[in-house]
């Protein structure tokens, strides 16, 4: 479902930050960017069979924006690759950093919770959200993903059913949804 990897020279920290988006993203497969360009990543994405490309860049060795792009059939038998959201991140607290590390990857959800969101901007990142993991969203699985704010910034959290946050924690200084 979705293809994930990273700007050209990843540091670390960035790396570390893939493998995490690896095992929280359902049917995901991580690929190391190299000299690859987009559109040879649209057909690594195509050959998955992933819809979705996530492009992660750093600045200053932290992960700053998350691109996510549509896969699909170019009209000339081609293939395509169209924006859909660019997520601005304001911070990340990778899984080796705090909290429970996961040791496999997350094959689904229970559901996003936005009990604690109060704008439209949180709202609206909860339905981007429920529609990228849509095919992944039911009622038996034991984790999920829960959306709060925190004055300007959004935080989105994975929690397993104990209650303990798995996984990274990410925070959202805003977001672009492209071709509305």
């Amino acid at each position: 479902m979705f293809l994930i990897s990273s700007s050209r020279r990843p540091s670390q920290r960035l790396r570390s930050f893939l493998k995490d988006l690896a095992l929280i993203l359902p049917g995901s497969v991580k690929v190391t960017r190299g000299k690859k360009t987009i559109s040879e990543l649209a057909s690594l994405a195509f050959l998955n069979n992933a819809k979705y490309i996530i492009l992660v860049e750093n600045r200053r060795g932290n992960p700053s924006i998350i691109r996510v792009m549509k896969v699909g059939l170019a009209g000339d038998g081609g293939i395509k690759v169209e924006d859909y959201v660019s997520i601005r991140l304001r911070g990340v607290r990778l899984s080796r950093e705090g909290g429970s590390r996961l040791t496999y990857p997350i094959n689904g959800y229970n559901g996003v919770d936005y009990s604690k969101c109060y704008s439209e901007k949180c709202l609206e990142f909860s339905g981007i959200l429920m529609n990228l993991l849509g095919k992944f969203i039911r009622e038996n699985f034991s984790y999920r993903i829960v959306l709060e704010e925190n004055g300007p910034v959004l935080i989105l959290k994975i929690i397993d059913r104990r209650g303990a946050v798995v996984g990274p924690l990410m925070k959202i200084g805003g977001f672009r949804v492209y071709g509305r």
